[in-house]
């Protein structure tokens, strides 16, 4: 099921929208797209530490994190 979610839109996580804004104007459409980023990257993007520790809540619950992380 993990691989399946990877392939998803990233409206499943049901992020907010300023920060789903966010990753659509940097072509980060795909759960598997924000998976493969780090929190470097992320914070490179402008997102503070709330937002992305937020992601990596939202990831974690369906058994994925951030830097291709599986759990």
């Amino acid at each position: 099921m993990k691989s399946n979610l990877l392939k998803e839109d990233l409206s499943i996580l049901n992020l907010n929208d300023d920060v789903m804004q966010r990753l659509e104007e940097n072509n980060i459409m795909k759960v598997e797209d924000l998976c493969s980023m780090t929190k470097a990257d992320l914070r490179n993007i402008n997102f503070e530490q709330s937002d992305i520790s937020t992601i990596e809540i939202k990831l974690q619950l369906n058994g994925l994190d951030i830097k291709k992380k599986r759990y």
